[in-house]
């Protein structure tokens, strides 16, 4: 191949969505793992405090917590949508590091939303099933997921994101 020809990979423009796509393409995905998966699972075992189809009250006290994960999840969104300007390459890479708004308060603030709604299923299909989702994917973020993304980021980042990782938990709360 000729050197100054560039390959097909080169030459390829990069997958990207439209800045009006993206919204519609977080629906699907936080509809899919925050509501029809954890429901999928609860059917797997035996749904405490239910009784013909109907949840007890106890079991409503979980949509709360749905309510507040799906809430944050949403803001968390927003701080990203509204710093797009044009269209976003399909990938795993970030464009920008945002730190306003609820990554104020976390640098994981959509696994954290996740997990609470999560915990929120949980308590309101009264599932241990969806329980032990909850902690498997609770053992992915933290051993796997984050650290990869920590490390992705300082490289793509470095000091702003080093500054910004000693200022903030991973979790929850200001340092």
């Amino acid at each position: 191949m000729n050197e100054s020809q560039p390959s097909n990979a080169e030459s390829r423009p990069e997958p990207a969505l439209p800045r009006w796509a993206i919204p519609l393409v977080w629906a699907v995905i936080v509809g899919l793992i925050l509501v029809a998966v954890p429901w999928a699972v609860s059917k797997i075992g035996p749904r405490y405090g239910w009784s013909q189809d109907t949840p007890a009250t106890w079991n409503l006290l979980g949509l709360v917590g749905v309510a507040a994960g799906l809430t944050f999840y949403v803001w968390s969104l927003v701080f990203h949508f509204k710093s797009y300007r044009a269209a976003v390459k399909i990938g795993f890479e970030p464009p920008h590091l945002v730190v306003d708004g609820p990554y104020r308060v976390s640098r994981n603030p959509m696994y954290v939303a996740g997990l609470f709604a999560w915990l929120g299923w949980t308590l309101f299909y009264g599932s241990p099933a969806v329980g032990v989702g909850l902690a498997l994917l609770w053992t992915l973020f933290t051993l796997r997921v984050i650290p990869y993304e920590e490390r992705q980021l300082e490289a793509l980042f470095g000091d702003d994101y080093l500054e910004y990782k000693r200022s903030v938990r991973r979790w929850i709360g200001r340092i």
